[in-house]
């Protein structure tokens, strides 16, 4: 048991850096780039990043990956950057919407009238002369 005497010391910490404020800690602001100003951190653009990095080996890498999938997501990655993006299909009938030609002949009527006389294209498609 401990006197009075024992219990005066002070017994050294076990861990010293618990406890406390610690550098980083609470909640961080909602503006970021405040908090990276107030710690001295310049946050890094894809162009920093990428002009220290060898892209063709990268690429090479990628591409000569033993995982298919890897290598098929890059392939379809560098044709969408060179042709452009495929147009996206949209399947109007699987929506379950099914429009007939009065429908149609509705909204060419409320077409005009919003335009004035409106162009011939809204009458329908321009009669081919087969000769």
């Amino acid at each position: 048991m401990e006197n009075a005497t024992e219990s005066t010391v002070q017994r050294p910490l076990a861990h010293p850096s618990w406890g406390g404020r610690r550098r980083g800690a609470g909640r961080r602001p909602r503006d970021l780039d405040k908090w990276f100003a107030a710690r001295g951190i310049k946050p890094a653009t894809a162009a920093e990043i990428l002009e220290r990095a060898d892209e063709r080996a990268i690429w090479y890498r990628l591409l000569h990956s033993p995982d298919d999938s890897i290598v098929l997501r890059a392939v379809q990655y560098l044709t969408d950057r060179r042709d452009g993006r495929a147009a996206q299909q949209i399947n109007v009938t699987s929506l379950g919407v099914t429009i007939n030609s009065d429908d149609v002949a509705k909204a060419r009527a409320i077409v005009r009238e919003l335009v004035g006389s409106g162009p011939a294209l809204l009458d329908g498609p321009p009669e081919i002369d087969p000769t």
